[in-house]
């Protein structure tokens, strides 16, 4: 086995919608649940997780994925609502839910998917659930705190704005103490929907 990396496909959001998103986490922290918080820089879409890929086959990867977003055009992605996987009684992942485009990034993960198995990376097990993650919680201390100020949350958080989606990215995620440092390998573009 060669040198590997960390790698990702997802959508890259505007800093108007990190800004939302981390006005929330703020309000959220507040609950003093042991969680931990993705880096308002780091808050993203995704699309594809591959894990440990080796160096040498990021090259083909990104053009199998390439080929096959060659017809994708451009689209929107509406963000709302607030909820949690697995169950509200034992939350692991807080996230931020899709409400429009969902249908979009689904093909957009299989096309991708599909791509990225003659190189060994496995389909998810799991069917895609389109979502942004907010934060991993890491035991059930706060927990019930957190679920009050979601659910009192959630109602106001129905439209989180709107995401422009002109590009698929590759992003690798290097793992270190203070949390993941996330690197844009490539940016693919979608096809421009404009009528010219």
């Amino acid at each position: 086995m060669g040198k590997t990396m960390r790698l990702f496909w997802a959508i890259n959001l505007p800093d108007s919608i990190k800004e939302q998103l981390w006005e929330i986490q703020r309000q959220l922290q507040g609950t003093g649940a042991d969680a931990r918080w993705v880096e308002k820089e780091n808050l993203h879409l995704t699309v594809h997780f591959l894990g440990e890929v080796e160096v040498s086959l990021i090259n083909a990867l990104i053009s199998a994925a390439q080929k096959v977003l060659l017809t994708q055009k451009t689209f929107s992605v509406q963000l709302g609502g607030l909820g949690v996987f697995p169950d509200p009684r034992r939350p692991r992942v807080l996230w931020v839910g899709v409400t429009g485009g969902g249908n979009e990034l689904r093909e957009i993960h299989r096309l991708v998917g599909e791509a990225m198995v003659p190189f060994g990376i496995p389909l998810p097990g799991r069917p895609f659930s389109p979502h942004l993650t907010l934060a991993r919680l890491r035991s059930p201390r706060g927990v019930q705190e957190l679920m009050l100020r979601v659910r009192e949350l959630g109602g106001a958080c129905t439209q989180l704005g709107t995401v422009q989606v002109s590009s698929v990215d590759l992003m690798q995620s290097e793992l270190t103490r203070g949390g993941p440092i996330y690197a844009l390998m490539a940016q693919i573009r979608l096809k421009s929907s404009l009528k010219v």
